[in-house]
């Protein structure tokens, strides 16, 4: 409505009539047309008398106010739609107006707050026009709920913010993939500021040889699909290689339509450094506990190492002589350029301080050249440069504070120090050195084995040789001694004579039997022919073969079989041969007058305990066990060659039974223990003997 416009009034029913008869009546003009005009309004149209009160009430203003129009006509404007904080000053801008004809609103355009009927404010954007009708001023306002469109343009402005200040870079494309938007992050990210980019095919950030990835992603984005957490390869613009994890959005217009492309690209660089250095250490670790040479793996090792980064070639240095001189084990990515590299760097002949692998062998430290085309101690300038490789960086392989190698890495771009690489290589420097030098300390084993196993060889043919040759020549002489001893009537002298050389010739054949038996078991080619015997009758025959040495020197034995289950399934003569070593070795380390005891036991379950006990000179107890050992001796006394015990121990052992000494010290006596198992079937007496060998 236009001031001076006269306003029509609908007829109203009784009950409206009676609720605004206090209120002049309107003029009646054109009613059909303006209330079309009013009803279908998109706006609120809102009229207003001198007095405050509400003449006209649209229906868009009853859907965005809550009230109908017959509750709003007749009421308060402040009462009905103005916040209450707000009220007064509108009564006072209405009375200033009715006396000055002056409004600070009339004829604006402004947002305010309005309140509905459920007491929820809106805001709105108001438009008041002030008109009369026959000398009575009346007000009309036109209003528009705007708070749809200020929290949609608040949200404009926030993610407009969010945009510009993230971390990630955000750009838009559309479906040609030319570039329509780019915030300050992608500024940071790829270097190139939004002037330089905007209207510039996305493809400039994109590797060539993945050139085929856009494509693939703007189909996508065409079906309104989404891409999320892409991990690829970009560009930066001075062509360093980035890697980032994309997520890409459909744009669509308001009809849905899909217009463009929204990219969020985050820098993964550090983590996929990260990654890919964690896996090196635990691909490195692999390989090395696989294999036994770092010839076998060196250059796998060299390449795992390589992909943490843009190396593409690198050598393992391995010292010789503390690192006077070294010899290489080098890999490369792969091209005739390298394998000339590759050549040059074989043939190189490393002193300490030059080039790179004798500047860290010099220092201990790792090592960076920054371009090595410039650096003027780098022999392999030349080659290098060929090559296409500009940095290198180099580090020590050490084990137990010794430097054991170096290892080198190239790359094609130039080199920058690197503290997360720095610490890597700290950790794979130690990791390799330690596998060098075990790979030394098992060569060197080696070869103390192969030369102990031939020491050994040669000491057991030399027994047996010896053996035999010894035993040979004396069989003749106990035969003659023996028989000539049958003959009656000899002197007394010849007969003790001949006694004396029947006894040595026995004993030196003892001897050699001890080395025989001594040679057989180291080769494990000493047999045992078991079957069922008793213990107790082995014991016997024991104690007689020595009953002439005890009486001789007075000695006592006191015999005790106690053992109710005496029987053993073994070798007879074998064990037999055990008691004898055992009772002979008493007797030797008893005092003249001094006693022997002899006893056996079932004390522990399904064992046959015999002990042998003198009250002689005792062991030491740093000697239990070493008397045990071929060829050892303890004590003043060194009769033989030390290999009773040792023989009798081996015998014990292949029966499946324990033998050891007990001594309280030096002149406290020994007992000697030996536990075999009792042989509980009474059917094996009548099986024949069953041979069985070490």
């Amino acid at each position: 409505m236009q001031t001076g416009e006269k306003l029509v009034a609908r007829a109203k029913p009784p009950t409206e009539q009676a609720e605004t008869k206090d209120l002049a009546p309107l003029p009646v003009w054109r009613e059909e047309f303006h209330r079309a005009i009013l009803d279908s309004a998109l706006d609120c149209i809102i009229t207003m008398d001198a007095a405050g009160r509400v003449r006209e009430f649209n229906p868009a203003a009853e859907r965005t106010f809550g009230y109908s129009r017959d509750e709003a006509i007749g009421k308060e404007l402040a009462e009905l739609i103005i916040p209450r904080g707000l009220r007064e000053r509108h009564r006072t801008g209405l009375a200033k107006y009715l006396q000055t004809g002056e409004g600070p609103v009339i004829g604006r355009r402004i947002e305010i707050s309005g309140v509905r009927k459920d007491g929820k404010e809106i805001l709105v954007e108001l438009a008041i026009n002030a008109f009369k009708v026959d000398g009575a001023p009346f007000f009309t306002a036109y209003l528009r709920d705007i708070t749809d469109r200020n929290r949609a343009e608040a949200m404009s402005r926030r993610l407009a913010a969010i945009i510009e200040y993230s971390d990630d870079a955000i750009i838009s494309t559309d479906l040609n993939a030319v570039i329509k938007s780019w915030n300050n992050a992608g500024e940071r990210l790829f270097g190139y500021t939004a002037a330089e980019v905007v209207g510039k095919p996305v493809t400039i950030l994109i590797p060539t040889d993945r050139h085929d990835e856009e494509p693939r992603i703007l189909e996508r984005i065409r079906r309104g699909e989404h891409v999320d957490h892409y991990e690829t390869i970009r560009l930066h613009k001075s062509g360093a290689l980035l890697n980032i994890s994309l997520t890409v959005s459909p744009i669509k217009d308001e009809s849905g339509k899909v217009i463009g492309a929204s990219k969020i690209a985050r820098d993964i660089t550090a983590r996929v450094r990260t990654d890919r250095r964690r896996l090196a250490q635990y691909a490195v670790a692999s390989l090395l506990s696989g294999s036994r040479l770092l010839s076998e793996v060196g250059e796998e090792v060299i390449r795992v190492i390589a992909a943490t980064g843009s190396w593409v070639a690198g050598t393992i240095w391995l010292c010789e002589n503390k690192c006077e001189t070294l010899y290489a084990v080098a890999w490369h990515g792969g091209g005739s350029r390298l394998d000339a590299f590759a050549e040059a760097t074989r043939a190189f002949v490393v002193q300490k301080g030059i080039g790179l692998p004798g500047r860290v062998v010099s220092s201990g430290k790792p090592t960076w050249i920054t371009d090595i085309t410039q650096d003027t101690n780098f022999p392999r300038a030349g080659a290098a440069a060929e090559a296409g490789l500009r940095g290198a960086f180099a580090f020590p392989l050490s084990a137990y504070g010794d430097m054991k190698g170096v290892l080198e890495l190239f790359s094609p771009g130039l080199a920058q120090p690197d503290e997360d690489l720095l610490q890597l290589v700290e950790s794979l420097g130690s990791q390799i050195g330690l596998f060098i030098h075990r790979q030394q300390v098992e060569e060197e084993l080696q070869e103390q084995k192969e030369t102990a196993e031939a020491a050994n060889a040669a000491k057991d043919h030399f027994l047996a040789s010896l053996s035999h040759e010894l035993r040979t020549p004396l069989n003749p002489v106990l035969i003659w001694a023996g028989g000539t001893l049958k003959q009656p009537d000899l002197p007394p002298d010849m007969t003790e004579g001949l006694e004396m050389v029947c006894r040595n010739i026995e004993l030196e054949a003892r001897l050699i039997d001890d080395l025989l038996d001594l040679t057989r078991i180291t080769r494990g080619k000493l047999q045992l022919h078991l079957r069922r015997c008793d213990a107790h009758e082995l014991l016997q025959h024991a104690m007689e073969i020595v009953r002439g040495e005890a009486a001789v020197r007075r000695l006592n034995l006191d015999v005790h079989l106690d053992a109710a289950d005496h029987h053993i399934f073994v070798d007879a003569p074998r064990v037999q041969q055990v008691f004898w070593n055992v009772l002979r070795n008493a007797y030797k380390f008893t005092p003249d007058r001094g006693t022997v005891t002899v006893r056996t036991s079932n004390r522990v379950t399904g064992q046959l305990i015999v002990e042998i006990s003198d009250n002689g000179v005792g062991i030491e107890p740093q000697f239990l066990e070493k008397i045990f050992e071929a060829f050892e001796q303890v004590g003043s006394r060194r009769e033989g060659l030390g290999l009773g015990l040792a023989i009798s121990k081996a015998i014990v052992q292949m029966h499946g039974g324990k033998i050891h000494a007990q001594s309280s010290g030096l002149g406290q006596g020994a007992t000697f223990v030996i536990s075999l198992k009792i042989d509980p079937a009474k059917e094996n007496a009548a099986q024949p003997p069953s041979p069985r060998s070490t």
